[in-house]
């Protein structure tokens, strides 16, 4: 409910296969009522444009699931050196 939402988040969906997808897109695609917060991370990298991700992103998005895509860069050798000091 709006009162008491989750989050669920998956990181390394890379690695998820095609049912596994198939269950995230029923949890996000069920309208009845729920308040969910979904965060899923892959690393384009490790992924070909025939990946079952963007069949999953895909499908999110003919079902009207709201769904924002951003791309982060890795750190340079600077930032992380910055960040950990």
């Amino acid at each position: 409910s709006p009162r008491h939402p989750v989050m669920l988040f998956l990181d390394d969906m890379q690695w998820a296969d095609s049912t596994a997808l198939d269950v995230v897109h029923s949890i996000l695609s069920d309208t009845r009522g729920s308040c969910m917060f979904f965060v899923g991370t892959y690393r384009d990298n490790e992924v070909r444009v025939d990946h079952d991700i963007f069949n999953f992103i895909e499908r999110l998005e003919i079902s009207n699931v709201r769904t924002t895509k951003l791309h982060l860069a890795g750190l340079n050798q600077h930032d992380l050196n910055t960040m950990i000091s």
